[in-house]
């Protein structure tokens, strides 16, 4: 079938054409964000069973291959091609309740030590009627602890019996409350089942840590993991499927070691998969930064033994050196930015009846019934629609890429502790990002003053960012700062060393930071403080004229500033 789109959808204008599966879109103009209007077409386009899309164009019309890339169009013989991969899934959290006390846990973007109570279990039944009208092929049972309300599981699992409703079937779990009979139940459904079992950590002391310890310290058995272990050995026996759930923390897991061992084991308890995935960190979870670690990090520690099989926009999936085994980097759909969230989520339920459309706003929840399930994903889709055109590629989470610019002005103030404070009592409610990292910077003879080339990393990331910048300070105080080259990452320092040294650069200043960034009505701001000598800056667009603080800018740069408080 062939369609002659003639009115514009989101400012493009396109005929479509699809045969066999396979859809044929052709842009004749785009008036804007080629992003936001192709995320909507591909949605409605995999509903319909499309499984490829191949994007070209008319002649004089040129399209941003960045943001093809972005939600994973890659060139092809004539033109751009994607495969499609979404599913219509869905996640229900059956129960809040849970055995364990995992320090980081989010408990499904859900408001965290609000007490819930489930509804009778007919209700459920009603809202699975509605999804099988709704096609919704992949259904996962999460919590808290699912296996904590297995009858809740299985009453759900005998109603899609007999309506004839048989999604893939996904049980997200610890394990600890796995029995035999659960086993017997989910061999005896019609359709896929399979687990994926959460395993942050192989060693025991670092296992119970992450589980109990950090959070209550006196819980948690020394034979734990051991009984984890003989769970898998069950489910494999079973001939169930399953996956390892590893979420990413700095310092307990990371190390290439701990990253390897976990692969190995993977592969002698017969897993299928390993899916690594980074902590979610939103302003209430903000403490936990320090164990943040990314997605990236772990693809360079493991690069040598990983191929890739396939992406989209949830994860790219590799295949573990020449095993069965596959490694999924898993990417949080908020890290992905609002605009493509409609690729990322599905319809997420909790047993008391309530329906979130965006994961980090727990507050805006709608209630189901019997009947309104469809309407209510249509008002999430609007929901999501205002946060797409808020927050574009970015979202409410507080780890985020930095933008970048060939030129900047920017004011810097020296704060007390004091001022700091009434900073961001005025800024409340406006954080945007917060950042731990390092500088390294390095100095030649004839460099010229103002002058600086220093790499930058990140406390999360193991790549380092080479900055080569020129600053001039102008007569209102404004620091105006050219960068000589867009940012290069560099993945072995040890290289990069020795390159600058024979260019006649040698390491000097080591300057560790942290940041947050706020986002305020007419401009973005700034509050830095060097873990070194405690001083703390704010940098403003503008010149900042709270009248109360009565601030003046820094006229001198803030490297020599920090130098010359190190010399007292």
């Amino acid at each position: 079938m062939s369609f002659n789109i003639i009115s514009p959808f989101m400012g493009l204008h396109y005929t479509l054409s699809i045969h066999d599966h396979q859809a044929e879109i052709v842009v004749t103009q785009c008036d804007g964000d080629i992003l936001p209007p192709l995320v909507k077409i591909e949605l409605v386009l995999a509903e319909q069973g499309v499984t490829a899309i191949h994007l070209n164009t008319a002649a004089g019309v040129h399209l941003d291959e960045h943001r093809l890339d972005k939600i994973h169009y890659y060139l092809a013989q004539s033109g751009w091609k994607k495969e499609v991969t979404y599913r219509k899934a869905v996640r229900f959290s059956i129960t809040e309740k849970c055995n364990y006390h995992c320090f980081f846990c989010h408990e499904e973007g859900m408001e965290m030590d609000v007490k819930r109570h489930s509804v009778d279990v007919a209700r459920f039944f009603e809202i699975i009627d509605q999804l099988a009208e709704l096609d919704y092929d992949d259904f996962t049972f999460t919590g808290g602890e699912p296996l904590l309300n297995w009858r809740g599981i299985e009453a759900c699992l005998d109603h899609m019996e007999t309506i004839g409703y048989l999604p893939e079937i996904t049980i997200v779990t610890n394990g600890e409350r796995l029995q035999p009979r659960m086993l017997e139940r989910l061999n005896a459904y019609p359709g896929k089942v399979r687990f994926n079992l959460s395993l942050h950590s192989l060693l025991n002391d670092d296992y119970l840590a992450i589980v109990h310890r950090i959070k209550k310290p006196a819980m948690g058995s020394e034979a734990l993991l051991d009984n984890i272990k003989q769970k898998m050995a069950m489910i494999a026996d079973a001939g169930i499927p399953f996956k390892l759930n590893v979420v990413l923390l700095k310092g307990l897991n990371t190390s290439t070691e701990a990253l390897e061992a976990i692969l190995q084991y993977a592969e002698q308890c017969g897993a299928s998969a390993v899916k690594f995935l980074e902590l979610l960190i939103t302003e209430h979870l903000r403490q936990f930064y320090n164990y943040f670690y990314t997605l990236d990090a772990v693809k360079q520690s493991l690069d040598s033994d990983l191929t890739l099989l396939w992406q989209n926009q949830k994860k790219d999936v590799y295949q573990y050196k020449q095993s069965g085994l596959e490694v999924e980097l898993q990417h949080c759909p908020c890290a992905r930015g609002c605009n493509t969230c409609f690729l990322n989520r599905g319809v997420t339920f909790t047993a008391e009846m309530k329906f979130f459309p965006c994961f980090l706003r727990p507050e805006d929840a709608l209630t189901l019934t019997a009947d309104n399930l469809a309407q209510s994903i249509i008002e999430g889709d609007q929901y999501i629609d205002k946060m797409a055109a808020y927050y574009q590629d970015n979202s409410p989470i507080l780890i985020k890429e930095a933008y970048s610019s060939k030129q900047e002005k920017a004011y810097y103030y020296l704060l007390t502790a004091e001022q700091q404070t009434k900073v961001e009592h005025l800024l409340a409610g406006q954080l945007e990002r917060v950042r731990e990292f390092s500088e390294h910077y390095y100095r030649a003879d004839q460099q010229p003053p103002h002058t600086y080339r220093k790499l930058t990393i990140n406390s999360y990331d193991l790549t380092a960012l080479e900055v080569y910048q020129q600053l001039a300070i102008e007569a209102d105080g404004g620091h105006y700062t050219e960068f000589l080259h867009d940012g290069i990452r560099v993945t072995d320092r040890a290289r990069y060393q020795t390159a600058m040294q024979e260019q006649g650069y040698l390491e000097a200043d080591v300057l560790l930071w942290s940041l947050e960034y706020y986002k305020g009505k007419t401009q973005t701001y700034s509050i830095s403080h060097n873990k070194e000598t405690g001083l703390r800056f704010l940098r403003t667009e503008k010149p900042f004229t709270e009248l109360t603080l009565a601030l003046s800018p820094l006229r001198t740069p803030i490297v020599d500033v920090i130098r010359q408080a190190q010399q007292q």
